[in-house]
């Protein structure tokens, strides 16, 4: 076969004219009469070809210059969100200067994408640079000044220019109490640079241009010529700002470029930002070679029917044009790219170019001429099958008419070096014998970038330990485990490491966390454990199941001496340690979410309580979804009237009359039935509910004490309030806003706030309760005695009265370290010339008690429960 093969590919060789003149012209004679009408179609159909071609081109690219751009504007938006939480809880005042840059100092350590960020606090701009240091610069403060005043809800901004340079900012701004007349901003500024350098990696050609448009059609971005066109706004009659807000999805607008050159663009909206990723390209740039390939088609088709009149005429050029033809081939077999081999059914290389040669390393074509594929093969492939038995079954199958296409391992020749490659085999026949034409793809280079692409996907690129995306599959993987699925997740979180950076740098920060993930995957490889970063200074461990008490001690504790050994950093030892929270499969979770949330929790848990480790308990686990469902609840009943106020009696001990009622909140849950206070308060206190929960107890009882005046049954009601009330700033005029809508006199209100509450923030809460005093209402002191207040302050509040709780008093008559307590706490008030109230009297023993020692007023089942407001009318006029 190779002799008879090598005279076509390697060397001229002569053809009969007659025959080839006579088949030649017959067969351009027919092909000639199909030409004319097979032309116009040809040419249709590669118009819409190539057309959709490139607008297919246009969308990937504008749809990933939005992927790319929403991204970097979400991981500036993420750092300014958190930072607007740590400083609207409490709010903070332009007076708390140290506080704010030390928020924003913080979030910019984790802002990659920002090159300053911002807060405007009642008017005042606070900036820090991309280092988290002050920044001081009139210019742009007055622009950010100017950028608080818009009235935009959106949180992207019109670009800013850079004070004194060719450079511009998109903003980003987070507004924090919009209805206030002073209302907290924070906000990010991102160089305008970093989206010209997406542009620049998404390789536009030449005559293509792009850029961000904002949805009412100004110029976030463009290229080329970026400063003569950020800022701009596209005018109103422009078919491509007409575009912007009709479609969820990318389209395409034929307009004018600002150029003024006819173009076709492609609008991708970005789902979380109000952009356009806009690619444009001019209409001659891919129309031009269409119309030169349609020219060239209608030259050709005149030029075969010349050649058809012309044919006995021509017969010896066409004789040339076959030769040429012949050349082409043989040209195109020599230097096509790929390399070809051609063999016989045998499995035997007959002939091969120059290309394949190159690929085994060889530096002659002939040299390979005789072997076998499966010769050239190491023993096994990648997917373990034997070399000569897999080439032989694709050598059968490929002879049986099926076209093979896989990939293949060789060995170079001259040094037995592998290399992968995609080869594609098919069946011809060569002078009625079959042959095999295989064609070998060089793929090494792309494997080895798929691989390094699916390390950084699954990798952390600072201490190249895995990253959470691949500790989520790690642990699904496991889970879905049949043989023995059991495992535990550790979370760590390193102690005091703000210190570290903030002394050392960050720089320096990056390298204790790459020698600690180093230290810990050494030491865990031979624990049957991996260890993943998560992010900052917070690793996950996935470890064999820990059976009891002392394989957990064990593997926490040999954890924490390999992070405490000393680690030396330019020039300083540190001595380190860390938090471990532990959660196992399948007690703690049945997934990855679960576990490493569970493991979170323990692990917080740990840190307060300074220990090494802790195991997750679901007995100090607050954040169920049953709790996030009753918060939800919670939340409706307080819109759609779903509580009720009880109220209890208080009795003057002197001549046991009535003289007030307390105001007692009650849930009727519709499902769970009466769920006491001590469930619900908390949870309205930890978030915003306690706020609407307070006005509607204050609407609800400022309302009835106004009935039960115009019913003539007078009396002064006690209402609990919460220190975050107190810290509120809208309490205050709420307050005197209800009792002036419900025409109650201030003095028949008393507010009751606990003991504890007050030390949160003495100093506001002094304020506030001062403050509520000078409206004339009075104030109580609840649960005093069980709180760490001390007489200095105690004697600072504007308070009139003190209530002892229910547990120095239900066990005072038999306990005498209580009575005492008692006694002393009512000579205490009384110095103070305060009135003591007594809660929780449950007999007429306890009540004789107080009444001797000189108790003012008490509260308890012994004179009344608490109940419903028309209970209490009956309750009222049986006791007259």
């Amino acid at each position: 076969m190779p002799n008879r093969l090598a005279p076509l590919f390697h060397r001229q060789h002569g053809l009969r004219q007659r025959r080839i003149g006579r088949s030649f012209f017959i067969s351009m004679s027919l092909a000639l009469l199909l030409a004319i009408g097979f032309s116009g179609w040809s040419i249709l159909r590669d118009y819409q070809s190539s057309t959709d071609q490139q607008r297919r081109s246009m969308t990937s690219l504008s749809r990933a210059l939005e992927g790319y751009t929403s991204a970097l504007l979400q991981q500036s938006y993420e750092s300014i969100r958190v930072a607007t939480q740590e400083l609207s809880n409490p709010q903070v005042t332009a007076a708390q200067p140290e506080r704010i840059y030390a928020v924003l100092h913080d979030a910019m350590r984790y802002d990659p994408v920002s090159s300053q960020l911002f807060a405007i606090v009642d008017e005042q701009v606070f900036i820090v640079d991309l280092e988290g240091q002050p920044l001081h610069s009139q210019e742009l403060q007055r622009q950010l000044a100017n950028l608080a005043h818009t009235t935009q809800q959106e949180p992207l901004h019109n670009p800013l220019a850079w004070p004194n340079q060719d450079t511009y900012l998109l903003p980003l701004m987070i507004t924090l109490g919009g209805d206030t007349q002073k209302p907290l901003r924070l906000g990010a500024l991102v160089p305008t640079e970093k989206f010209g350098r997406l542009l620049e990696h998404l390789g536009l050609e030449q005559e293509m241009n792009g850029g961000l448009l904002s949805s009412s059609g100004v110029v976030l971005y463009r290229t080329p010529e970026p400063a003569s066109h950020i800022g701009h706004v596209l005018p109103d009659d422009s078919p491509l700002r007409r575009q912007l807000g009709t479609n969820s999805t990318s389209s395409f607008v034929a307009a004018s470029s600002l150029k003024n050159i006819p173009s076709l663009y492609a609008l991708t909206p970005s789902p979380r930002f109000p952009l356009y990723a806009v690619i444009g390209e001019t209409t001659d740039s891919f129309h031009g070679p269409w119309l030169h390939r349609s020219q060239l088609t209608l030259a050709l088709l005149a030029a075969s029917l010349l050649l058809l009149g012309l044919a006995a005429m021509q017969l010896r050029r066409m004789i040339r044009q076959v030769s040429q033809d012949e050349e082409f081939y043989r040209r195109l077999f020599s230097d096509v790219n790929d390399g070809l081999l051609l063999v016989d059914n045998e499995g035997v290389i007959s002939t091969a170019n120059p290309v394949a040669a190159r690929l085994f390393g060889l530096v002659d074509v002939e040299q390979l001429y005789g072997n076998k594929p499966s010769q050239m093969s190491p023993e096994h492939q990648q997917d373990g099958r034997l070399s000569v038995v897999a080439a032989n079954l694709m050598r059968v199958a490929a002879l049986d008419g099926e076209i093979q296409q896989f990939e293949w391992r060789f060995l170079r020749q001259d040094n037995q070096q592998p290399f992968d490659c995609e080869m594609r085999v098919s069946l011809f026949h060569w002078h009625g014998e079959a042959l095999l034409l295989c064609v070998v793809h060089d793929i090494t280079e792309r494997k080895r970038y798929l691989i390094e692409q699916e390390f950084l996907a699954t990798h952390d690129s600072l201490t190249h330990l895995p990253n959470r995306y691949w500790l989520v599959r790690h642990i699904e993987e496991r889970v879905q485990q049949v043989e023995d699925p059991r495992f535990a997740v550790l979370l760590l979180d390193m102690n005091r490491f703000k210190e570290v950076n903030d002394t050392l740098g960050h720089q320096h920060g990056d390298r204790v966390l790459t020698e600690l993930g180093e230290r810990l995957q050494d030491w865990l490889g031979v624990q049957n454990a991996s260890v993943a970063r998560l992010g900052g200074d917070e690793m996950a461990i996935v470890s064999a199941y820990l059976a009891d008490q002392t394989a957990l001690h064990s593997l926490c504790t040999g954890i924490a001496q390999v992070i405490a050994r000393p680690l030396e950093v330019d020039g300083i030892h540190l001595e380190l340690s860390a938090s471990i929270g532990v959660a196992q499969f399948p007690e703690h979770g049945t997934s990855a979410s679960d576990l490493l949330r569970c493991a979170d929790i323990a692990m917080y848990q740990a840190k307060r309580e300074r220990r090494e480790y802790a195991l997750y308990q679901r007995s100090s686990d607050n954040y169920t979804p049953e709790r996030l469902a009753l918060h939800t609840q919670l939340g409706r009943a307080i819109r759609e009237g779903g509580l009720c106020l009880h109220y209890q009696p208080k009795i003057r001990l002197s001549d046991r009359q009535v003289i007030g009622f307390e105001a007692l909140l009650r849930w009727p849950h519709p499902d769970k039935g009466m769920i006491p206070p001590s469930e619900f308060i908390p949870l309205a206190e930890s978030t915003e509910l306690i706020h609407p929960l307070t006005r509607w107890v204050l609407d609800e009882a400022l309302g009835q004490l106004r009935r039960w005046q115009e019913q003539g049954l007078g009396t002064c009601l006690a209402v609990n309030i919460s220190t975050h009330n107190l810290l509120n700033p809208h309490f205050l005029p709420e307050l005197a806003g209800l009792l002036e809508r419900h025409q109650v006199a201030a003095e028949l209100l008393e507010l009751e706030v606990t003991e504890g509450a007050l030390m949160e923030d003495p100093e506001l809460a002094l304020r506030s309760l001062q403050a509520i005093r000078e409206l004339g209402v009075s104030l109580s002191i609840d649960d005093f005695g069980t709180g760490y207040s001390s007489l200095a302050y105690l004697k600072r509040l504007p308070v009139q009265v003190l209530k002892i709780d229910r547990t120095f008093i239900s066990a005072m008559v038999e306990n005498a370290s209580d009575a005492v307590i008692v006694q002393s706490t009512l000579a205490l008030a009384h110095n103070f010339a305060m009135q003591v109230v007594a809660e929780g009297v449950e007999d007429d023993a306890t009540a004789a008690a107080l009444t001797r020692l000189g108790c003012d007023i008490a509260q308890g089942y012994h004179f009344g429960r608490p109940m419903p407001a028309a209970e209490v009318e009956r309750w009222r006029t049986e006791r007259a």
